[in-house]
């Protein structure tokens, strides 16, 4: 028994030939479909880029504000140590009228986390996003002494409302001293490893968004009347 197949209509030289342009039609949407998509992809990871960079410069651009008062802190936790060394063993002290407080920011991290929860972030080159995620972490542990050393200082602005020390209050006032001075120096020392990851991943130079660039309190005399230094230090006030 013999199977005869139907020929087509015009030939199979037509035949062919039809079923390949629709073959290359076929093949020349997918590349389109391909490049497009590509483009996309290039244009959301420039876009994810650019989001995580202004995130990660705006909070270097705060940072460096807190840099440029570093020498009033250390000046001004010198001052408090003689203070509390001229009282020691307990005794009368010079009561200081303005005692302030270093700088401190709230830290950035909502580009980051919706880059990275959108899935843009992984667009990212290896290495890139690794250097982001390890100034983001620099920038937390800044962020999370600042929240400590905070607290020394609340404690140390207590000398501001005493005359006396008690041999016991001296030496309170000496460790919170001590812990608040070794906070300034771990902040220091993430701000300038971050100032080293800044340059390497060609971070924006932005200056500090927040007018006056965040209080000044620790460059204030301790002899300026507290509220006199207090308007000076923020309009916002200060504790």
């Amino acid at each position: 028994m013999q199977i005869h197949l139907p020929k087509p209509l015009h030939g199979w030289r037509v035949f062919f030939g039809e079923v390949g342009v629709v073959v290359l039609g076929v093949m020349i949407a997918l590349a389109a479909q391909q490049v497009a998509n590509g483009l996309n992809e290039r244009a959301e990871m420039r876009e994810a880029r650019d989001s995580i960079q202004n995130e990660l410069a705006t909070y270097q651009a705060r940072l460096e504000s807190r840099w440029a008062v570093s020498g009033c802190i250390s000046k001004r936790l010198d001052e408090i140590q003689t203070l509390l060394d001229r009282a020691e063993g307990g005794g009368r002290i010079n009561t200081p009228n303005w005692v302030g407080r270093p700088q401190t920011w709230t830290l950035l991290t909502a580009r980051w986390d919706a880059t990275a929860q959108s899935g843009r972030a992984a667009l990212l080159p290896a290495k890139e996003l690794a250097d982001y995620g390890q100034m983001y972490a620099y920038m937390r542990n800044a962020y999370d002494e600042m929240t400590i050393e905070q607290g020394d200082w609340a404690r140390l602005r207590t000398l501001e409302h005493l005359h006396t020390l008690t041999p016991q209050s001296a030496i309170e006032f000496n460790r919170d001293l001590q812990d608040a001075r070794y906070r300034a120096w771990r902040i220091n020392g993430q701000i300038a490893d971050l100032r080293v990851l800044a340059r390497r991943a060609a971070l924006p130079k932005l200056v500090n968004d927040v007018p006056g660039g965040g209080t000044k309190a620790a460059c204030l005399p301790m002899t300026m009347p507290r509220a006199q230094a207090a308007r000076l230090a923020n309009p916002a006030g200060e504790p």
